[in-house]
């Protein structure tokens, strides 16, 4: 009878055992194209052709989803060293993922779990693959996000809502920075030691093309952080420090020629220069703009009517600011709102950058009630301040983006003390933009909500083995601690996740399986494969036409009209304005009635006059109003429509993509030599 029993088993191991290459074949190709489509920020480029298109979303959704899934799940069953080394990491998964219970389960919290599900099946099929080949491929990613920052920057009209600023797909300065030093630190370490410091001056320069002042700060404490411990370590320990000079020598001829494309950024691109003499502003600038941002809000508290006691703050978001919204990152067929036609006040000749705060602003229906209102409806001093920090961020970022991120804090806090024990929801805390994902979650979440952070911080550094995994946690403290995104954004928080799995795996020792070479490459050339259908799919379904309407209020006035840039169109880097001969098609129209266009040389100096319109340049529009009025205040509306042409950074971007895909595939069918 005991034989008897035996059997059931032994046949379950073998089942298991004949299931373990499929399953790594299968982990592999999936954690690949994961990698490919999220860390490359090719899935968050594409978002906008899904609105509209709900049928078509669902099934790419649900077929990506749904497959990573099914493969995890599997492996969890069949995997018991996998399952044994992923239970710490389960355990506090579930309690971060509880607390949304609490609230509706809307956009934002959809791209929360969204993105700690796509977090946790990367280190599962991570580790049922081979997690440093998916670390090598995680910083093949890292690095080809840091050339495309490079051509965007060459660009005037390129990738960035930010002009001047590089960001490559992630559209945001700000976001692409954080990825950039996130996928770094998480993965420098699987870089082979010959290309190494090249890989990390790679990134650091990138990192200074897109002039996120706090990214860049978090950066330099994860470089000094673990050189410093490896210092005190070898002075301890009486040995001295060494330095490979072959691979610094590599190094250093990546940074002259890295440096040489900023020097041909800065002539081409006039945008840049302005974006870096406006960064550098800001900084200096910044005890000035505290001090009026205070005044001004001081001066709003004591004009506005005495609050009455005992209310709580309005708990709609206001739509005057606008934050890094995940609709920018996070991957799903609904996370991400139709961007609003905007226009950036300034003229072509002084083009002035948004602020850090971000460039998409919040639809309209999420406007918070007006002074007016507020304060006749009676509120609490805590809401009183909010409302009069809510109005002075309508254009704090355009004059010093980091005392609007101050007061983006402060608004965060003064919400977290009146949100009550279980918080506000993510619905309200990302809307409120506090730019720290530490009170981002205390809003959302209450008390409780300050643990989702810390838990991350925490997990980040208990793996840490030696000096060499310090930079991963020293990251992703200083990145949270000045955004809100990266738990909110798969493509943030993806290489996040990959690095504490690779700590994970050494500690482990799961079993490697070395025959998914074929997998990792097939994976790597399929995410490639679907950027490039993406952009011939946009290609050919975007209209000749580009339309959008100009917001009053970023207008200035210029040669007896009114200008204001055109709104980029809805694919940046993949289309630029066409040159407008005299007979090329376009309209501008106010309250439905079209203006006149008059031309002009290319060695003239524009004007118009009433009722009529013309460009100053390729991306700007100079215009009069019928009556001569001020468009600002004539309560009209005015609507441009200018031709496309596919732009040149298009064709160099995918060519780029091309060339990495076949190189990394190769890289990754050569990482694993098949075993005997």
């Amino acid at each position: 009878m005991s034989g008897i029993g035996h059997v059931p088993q032994d046949r379950s191991s073998s089942a298991a055992h004949r299931w373990r290459p499929i399953l790594a074949n299968l982990s592999a190709g999936l954690c690949a194209l994961a990698v490919a489509l999220y860390q490359s920020w090719f899935m968050p480029f594409f978002l906008p052709f899904f609105t509209g298109r709900d049928e078509f979303a669902r099934l790419v959704f649900h077929a990506l989803y749904g497959s990573v899934l099914i493969v995890s799940f599997a492996v969890l069953v069949v995997r018991r060293d996998v399952r044994k080394a992923i239970v710490p990491l389960a355990i506090a998964a579930a309690m971060a993922v509880a607390p949304v219970a609490l609230h509706p389960v809307e956009i934002v919290a959809k791209c929360y779990l969204i993105t700690l599900f796509l977090g946790g099946a990367a280190i599962v099929t991570m580790l049922a693959s081979s997690p440093a080949t998916v670390l090598r491929l995680s910083a093949s990613a890292t690095a080809l996000s840091a050339v495309i920052c490079f051509l965007d920057l060459c660009f005037a009209n390129g990738f960035t809502n930010t002009p001047g600023r590089a960001a490559g797909l992630a559209i945001n300065p700000n976001v692409a920075a954080a990825g950039l030093l996130l996928g770094a630190a998480a993965s420098y370490g699987a870089v082979t030691q010959k290309w190494r410091a090249s890989f990390l001056v790679l990134v650091g320069a990138a990192l200074l093309a897109t002039l996120s002042r706090s990214t860049l700060l978090a950066a330099f404490a994860a470089v000094a952080a673990p050189i410093a411990v490896r210092l005190w370590q070898r002075f301890r320990n009486g040995r001295q420090f060494q330095i490979d000079l072959g691979d610094w020598a590599r190094a250093i001829a990546v940074a002259f020629a890295l440096l040489g494309a900023i020097g041909i950024a800065s002539l081409t691109n006039n945008y840049f220069r302005v974006a870096v003499g406006e960064s550098l502003g800001g900084v200096l600038s910044l005890n000035e703009a505290l001090n009026e941002a205070s005044a001004a809000v001081d001066t709003s508290l004591t004009a506005a009517s005495p609050p009455r006691p005992g209310t709580l703050p309005p708990t709609t978001p206001a739509a005057s600011f606008h934050a890094d919204l995940p609709g920018n990152a996070v991957n799903g067929p609904s996370s991400r709102q139709p961007e609003a036609r905007t226009l950036e006040s300034g003229g072509p000749a002084s083009p002035k950058a948004p602020s850090d705060t971000g460039a998409m602003p919040v639809p309209a229906s999420n406007a918070m009630p007006s002074s007016a209102s507020s304060s006749n409806s009676g509120q609490s001093p805590s809401a009183s301040k909010m409302q009069a920090l809510g109005e002075r961020l309508t254009d704090e970022g355009v004059r010093n983006s980091i005392s609007a991120r101050a007061l983006f804090l402060e608004r965060g806090l003064l919400a977290y003390r009146e949100g009550g024990f279980f918080g506000r929801g993510l619905e309200e805390a990302q809307a409120l933009a506090p730019h720290n994902s530490f009170v981002l979650f205390a809003i959302a979440f209450g008390h409780l909500g300050w643990l989702v952070p810390i838990g991350l911080v925490g997990f980040a550094f208990c793996f840490v083995r030696d000096a060499r995994d310090l930079p991963l946690g020293v990251a992703v403290l200083g990145v949270m601690l000045t955004s809100h995104d990266v738990l909110l954004t798969p493509s943030l928080f993806l290489p996040v996740a990959l690095g504490i799995g690779g700590m994970l795996a050494v500690k482990a020792e799961p079993a490697q399986n070395r025959r998914t070479g074929w997998s990792f490459a097939a994976g790597t050339v399929g995410g490639a494969a679907l950027f490039v259908a993406g952009c011939v799919a946009i290609l050919a379904l975007t209209p000749q036409l580009s339309g959008g309407r100009l917001q009053n209020e970023a207008m200035f006035t210029s040669r007896g009209g009114y200008g204001a840039r055109l709104p980029a169109p809805s694919f940046p880097g993949l289309f630029h304005f066409d040159d407008l001969p005299a007979s090329q098609a376009s309209y501008l129209r106010e309250d439905g009635t079209p203006l006149r266009r008059v031309n002009w040389s290319a060695h003239s100096w524009p004007a118009v006059r009433q009722g009529e319109y013309t460009f100053r340049q390729r991306d700007t529009v100079l215009f009069a109003a019928t009556d001569i009025s001020d468009p600002r205040q004539n309560g009209r509306t005015y609507e441009v429509a200018v031709p496309l042409a596919v732009s040149a950074l298009c064709f160099i971007v995918l060519g780029t993509i091309l060339a990495w895909s076949v190189a990394t595939a190769a890289a990754c069918r050569g990482c694993l030599p098949r075993a005997d």
